[in-house]
């Protein structure tokens, strides 16, 4: 639970207690359940585990991105309906234990909010040393060959002229299931440029992440409790949106951007990568503060429900019942059925759709 050294003896914040980086959907329990009533939660410090509010790994723009695409706070209007804020911590008091700064103190439910790090929190030696634009990049592709080869000619220049070496790089895809089909032709690339790479738990054993004259590709559960200088993330569209289950979908790509040390670049194809960079560009123009209504107990258990995980029996059941209400409101809207054919059922949907919008449920 304790923060490790950085290479130079700094303390480096935890992932301990870190919710984006749970990339199962469940919640995690308290505070006071986790680090017990002796931590920082209640001013006493002595004999218990504490977390860490400064972070030296990664800048204050990169931690400030991924928490925002994380926690989809700058998201726009998807194909379901929805949009905004998709998930947030249960006790507004941990965002001033994970480093920000409120500017008035408390977080009221349904309130303005506007979040921000400091100095203090986020020291400025990565931003001093290299300009904002440098640190993060987000890039649109029209198709996947056109991103890796520009991901493999960026590798190239890196190891060439930007004096790093192989295992200061690693390539993230996202998304577990479709890691190794879509790593595989960026490494076809690299080989043809005479650089050698391995997928980390398939070309080499469980236990080696990074390998010596090797840049090191990975899905993001391997890429989990490692970290790099350089960050590619390959395919991050796939992250924008999903009908079941974003809430993790967007927490891998916070555990992506936060394993870089250093650098990022966030690649992407067609027009949901798009709307992500839309995202990074609102936080950028905000200077990377976090600005939203923070939302209400009945809003967080309604999210806990809507972006619930699923398994993917759950989601073809979900699916299937909302085909069929499509079908039957396009049918009713046609005049092909009446509502007076569905009475028994109509009454009992419209007497649990009244509940639902009560208090929701836990």
């Amino acid at each position: 639970m304790k923060g490790g050294d950085g290479r130079d003896g700094r303390p480096l914040q935890p992932d301990a207690y870190d919710e984006l980086q749970n990339l199962s959907g469940e919640p995690l329990p308290s505070p006071r359940s986790v680090f017990g009533e002796g931590s920082r939660w209640n001013g006493d410090t002595s004999g218990a585990d504490v977390i860490l509010e400064k972070c030296y790994r990664n800048s204050r723009p990169l931690l400030a991105t991924a928490h925002a695409l994380g926690f989809g706070i700058y998201r726009g209007p998807d194909p379901g309906g929805g949009g905004g804020v998709l998930q947030m911590f249960d006790d507004p008091r941990l965002w001033e234990d994970v480093g920000y700064r409120t500017g008035g103190g408390q977080l009221p439910a349904g309130a303005q909010a506007t979040l921000r790090r400091t100095r203090e929190t986020s020291p400025e030696f990565l931003e001093t040393h290299s300009p904002v634009d440098d640190l993060i990049r987000f890039q649109r592709f029209d198709d996947a060959r056109q991103q890796g080869e520009r991901v493999a000619r960026e590798i190239a220049r890196n190891l060439d002229s930007d004096q790093l070496q192989h295992d200061d790089i690693v390539v993230i895809n996202p998304d577990p299931r479709t890691a190794r089909e879509n790593l595989g032709p960026i490494r076809a690339q690299l080989l043809d440029l005479g650089i050698r790479s391995h997928m980390a738990g398939v070309d080499s054993s469980r236990d080696t992440f990074f390998r010596s004259g090797s840049v090191v590709f990975s899905g993001i559960h391997r890429a989990k409790g490692n970290e790099a200088a350089m960050v590619y993330i390959v395919n991050a569209q796939d992250c924008w949106y999903s009908p079941f289950n974003l809430a993790s979908i967007r927490n891998r790509l916070f555990s992506a951007i936060t394993r870089s040390k250093a650098w990022v670049r966030v690649c992407g194809t067609g027009d949901r990568m798009a709307r992500l960079v839309e995202e990074y560009e609102t936080l950028k123009g905000n200077d990377f503060e976090l600005r939203f209504r923070y939302p209400t107990e009945d809003e967080l258990a309604r999210m806990r429900i809507v972006h619930r995980d699923m398994t993917a029996e759950e989601g073809e059941l979900v699916g299937g019942h909302q085909s069929n209400l499509s079908k039957l409101i396009d049918d009713l809207e046609a005049g092909r059925v009446y509502a007076e054919d569905l009475e028994g059922v109509t009454e009992r949907l419209r007497t649990l759709l009244a509940v639902r919008e009560g208090p929701s449920r836990k």
